[in-house]
């Protein structure tokens, strides 16, 4: 299974598919000890193989860098999703820390677009943090794409080519902020193709690299150890039947699906020293893992990292 920490709940940004403006973050979070020894029960509860630190944006957390050297003597893979904005001076200690993952979100190099997404200036740094961790050798180097209707996708996909990256297309889910909207905003991984060949791009399914939530593409018949473009069709097409994904929030809840509105609460059998009862309740979901009734989920995904 692969486990994804959310550090918490906090973010720099206010993607507008994710948060609003006025976002008011939850005033109590698991302590760090508390959030390690989670995953570390849940570690021993299950089998895990990687683990994912995302937030909010976990670059905010100022134990980060514990929290990475805590996973890494869990699991031998351990990764970050980040939205970069001040990732580049802790790309270093991430590093020597046992960081050999990373997912940069970026929806637009363009400033203008960036900011009536993210309503936050930052694409520079983004751009900088990219081409730092390219050049720190972070591979495979991914960069996570909401699919709206404002986004070019043929300058992201260029931008894959000539900096050597694996982009990521994710059709836009009806959670939190974004479920009023999602029906109209909605683009589909067949009309980001469509897009890109009226741009004069291929994209040609290779199905032998798929992971279990995204369909790997190369691009142009390019090396895929060099660039790809993987789409994320958790509305078109719906991939609960391969997803080994399990979550952590920094309130400590648990989660086995995405859509899941509640979770299970580890935190409070934690805080009362019964460690049994935090294994056999993690234990109990994952047996009990199922499709959700419905693609869709109320509270914000800053909550639950994605």
């Amino acid at each position: 299974m692969y486990l994804r920490v959310s550090l918490t709940d906090r973010c720099n940004l206010r993607c507008r598919y994710c948060l609003p403006e006025d976002a008011r973050f939850a005033p109590d979070r698991a302590t760090t000890s508390e959030l390690k020894r989670l995953v570390a029960l849940i570690a021993a509860a299950i089998p895990i193989h990687k683990i994912r630190l995302t937030g909010g944006e976990p670059t905010l957390c100022d134990d980060l860098v514990d929290h990475v050297a805590h996973a890494r003597t869990l699991v031998p893979v351990v990764g970050m999703t980040t939205n970069g904005v001040v990732l580049k001076p802790l790309l270093p200690a991430l590093q020597r820390a046992g960081l050999n993952r990373l997912n940069i979100s970026l929806d637009s190099r363009d400033p203008t677009i960036f900011r009536a997404i993210a309503r936050r200036d930052g694409v520079e740094q983004v751009l900088d943090a990219i081409r730092t961790a390219k050049r720190l050798g972070f591979s495979p180097l991914k960069i996570n794409t909401v699919a709206l209707p404002e986004v070019d996708y043929a300058d992201l996909v260029r931008f894959a080519i000539s900096d050597g990256l694996h982009l990521r297309f994710i059709e836009l889910m009806a959670i939190g902020e974004a479920r009023p909207w999602q029906a109209q905003a909605l683009v589909t991984s067949e009309a980001i193709r469509a897009r890109l060949y009226q741009a004069g791009i291929s994209v040609i399914a290779q199905p032998d690299h798929d992971d279990p939530t995204a369909r790997v593409h190369a691009i142009d018949n390019m090396p895929l150890q060099h660039c790809s473009v993987g789409f994320i069709t958790t509305v078109t097409a719906p991939f609960c039947a391969t997803c080994d994904r399990l979550r952590v929030s920094s309130q400590g809840r648990f989660y086995t699906c995405l859509m899941q509105d509640q979770g299970r609460d580890l935190l409070t059998p934690l805080r009362a020293g019964d460690d049994n009862a935090v294994i056999a309740t993690v234990q109990q979901a994952v047996a009990s893992k199922a499709p959700p009734l419905r693609q869709e989920r109320s509270t914000v995904m800053a909550e639950i990292g994605g």
